[in-house]
């Protein structure tokens, strides 16, 4: 049995729309949506349709949507690849991590040339490996060469709408992750 809409307590009685109410299943595509205080009408994916998946394994190029938010993508092919981000919305967030340790370099890219990215890259020694404060980067790279980003490497993103924020945790610092312009 499946469930079609949500229904709040006795102060709201009926089907939870983003108009009634802020989490709702849309009977569009069967999913699981939230509407975050204050954006009006901004949905934020909470569960895909028929629980599909909240994790994929990449081995390819990928270009993510809006639909991907809130996965955990593990970067697996030894050779590299760029994944693209969607344009920034509310709420959108993804995560990252190295499955695969690349001879190639894994890179994470904004889906323009308009530099809207920043965050920190922290290395396994507790020190800020790189950082990219003033919305200045296009580019999370895994860097490839010498070994230097490993299994387990890995970044959080989230957008507040304008911008993407990024919080990369690697092994070695600033030579396994870089975040670029």
């Amino acid at each position: 049995m499946s469930s079609h809409s949500l229904y709040r307590g006795a102060t709201l009685k009926g089907s939870a729309t983003p108009a009634r109410a802020p989490i709702y299943i849309d009977s569009d595509d069967n999913r699981l949506k939230l509407v975050p205080a204050g954006t009006g009408s901004t949905e934020v994916i909470i569960q895909e349709a028929n629980g599909a998946s909240v994790q994929e394994i990449l081995t390819a190029a990928r270009v993510l949507t809006a639909a991907d938010s809130g996965k955990v993508f593990f970067l697996a092919l030894a050779g590299g690849f760029a994944v693209t981000l969607p344009a920034p919305s509310v709420g959108l967030n993804f995560k990252f991590l190295v499955q695969i340790a690349p001879t190639g370099d894994y890179t994470i890219v904004t889906d323009s040339s308009a530099q809207i990215l920043a965050g920190l890259v922290h290395g396994s020694n507790g020190a800020d490996g790189d950082s990219e404060t003033a919305h200045t980067a296009t580019t999370i790279t895994f860097v490839a060469a010498g070994g230097a980003s490993t299994i387990g490497d890995g970044a959080d993103l989230w957008s507040d709408g304008t911008n993407w924020y990024a919080r990369v945790f690697c092994n070695l610092g600033a030579t396994g992750v870089t975040i670029t312009g």
